[in-house]
């Protein structure tokens, strides 16, 4: 494999955002910029309704009967913040979440918190890095308004049993909130099957959608109160925002040319998704396999076998993970991420506080010379 340190030869940063873009979504994305605007539910025009159809697809992927209760948002981010800040709570209400979390949670919930003296009970890991399930229990028999929780760790990839927990959840009287931000296109997510209320994803990562693209399910027994409000395109008669789904949490001109290019990587993945996700599967269990065979790295969880083989994060026992994470790019041309990936606790947890991993995220558009180079790349840093 002819390596140019000069340019990303290898891109292993699919769990950030997802490259290569799913075939026909870039072009999808420039058609709609070329072609006269369109502005769904402003103007009058034949061409099609890209929300409309972008709902459409989503509700199909997640088996869902109603496309108006998907609410089109900009990313996980606006999707979570929606669900909490439009969640009610009052003060002494208590919200369960766990140390596997993104800031995309974790933040809002200290905000919400702090702001409505709400009480936030953050579970723990055991030793192998799954979550603490006599600790959740504990915490759901002294009640518990809301309970979110990540669907796969985006730092170590492993799939949290979201199905089992949210109907411990449901039958204590809690609502459940899913973040979907890594399974959503990369295994199934039906919101039904997982007792989930809600369930807030993004567009760039799994769905091999851009940036600037997601959504935010909320199922029909659920009413959110409205945080954003202003331009919709219809009933522009009332002073007040409207109150049907999905307009009721949606306000301003929607990125049609991002919902274009999700729409055009939806419908690849409806013919191409299997095969693509078999691939990545494949290519991320060898990764994993060989790098916990390398001496002088250390892996994140590595006894856990119930994950999403595509994220594997790690530790150089000579190198700190900022300089490790340079040499990987710029000696390597090796595009990874370093750091905390914007969940700190879970490193706290495992111990790879304060400097965090090196982690590896793949596709189905990575190759076994990819995998190779990489393998290679590690080898020499541990040695």
């Amino acid at each position: 494999m002819q390596h140019n340190a000069a340019t990303n030869s290898v891109y292993l940063n699919n769990a950030a955002t997802a490259w290569p873009r799913a075939p026909g979504a870039v072009a999808a994305i420039l058609r709609e910029l070329e072609n006269l605007p369109v502005h769904p539910g402003r103007s009058v025009s034949i061409a099609r309704d890209v929300c409309r159809l972008c709902r459409d697809r989503l509700a199909s992927l997640l088996n869902v009967p109603d496309a108006n209760r998907v609410v089109l948002c900009q990313h996980a981010t606006q999707a979570l913040n929606l669900a909490i800040h439009g969640f009610s709570l009052k003060k002494g209400d208590r919200v369960i979440t766990t140390c596997t979390e993104h800031n995309s949670v974790l933040r809002p919930l200290v905000h919400r918190s702090r702001s409505m003296n709400v009480e936030m009970i953050v579970l723990p890991l055991v030793a192998s890095g799954v979550l603490d399930e006599t600790a959740f229990e504990e915490a759901l028999s002294k009640g518990a308004k809301l309970v979110v929780m990540n669907h796969v760790s985006n730092v170590t990839g492993i799939i949290n049993d979201v199905g089992r927990y949210f109907a411990m959840a449901r039958e204590s009287g809690a609502v459940t909130l899913l973040d979907a931000s890594q399974s959503m296109g990369r295994m199934e997510v039906n919101p039904i099957a997982l007792n989930a209320d809600m369930v807030a994803f993004t567009g760039h990562k799994g769905l091999l959608g851009p940036p600037g693209t997601g959504g935010l399910w909320v199922s029909p027994d659920i009413t959110l109160e409205q945080t954003q409000v202003g331009g919709t395109g219809v009933r522009s008669d009332l002073l007040t925002h409207p109150e049907e789904m999905p307009i009721r949490l949606e306000a301003g001109t929607p990125n049609t040319p991002a919902l274009a290019g999700l729409a055009a990587a939806l419908d690849w993945l409806t013919t191409q998704g299997k095969s693509h996700l078999a691939r990545e599967r494949e290519l991320g269990e060898r990764l994993f396999n060989d790098l916990r065979n390398i001496s002088g790295i250390q892996i994140a969880a590595p006894d856990v076998r119930d994950r999403l083989f595509g994220i594997v994060s790690f530790a150089f026992e000579r190198w700190s993970t900022e300089d490790a994470g340079c040499i990987l790019e710029s000696s390597y041309g090796i595009a990874c991420r370093s750091g905390l990936h914007c969940a700190p606790l879970i490193h706290e947890a495992l111990g790879f506080g304060p400097e965090g991993t090196i982690r590896f995220s793949l596709s189905g558009f990575n190759t076994q010379a990819d995998i190779d180079y990489a393998l290679r790349a590690v080898r020499e840093m541990a040695a």
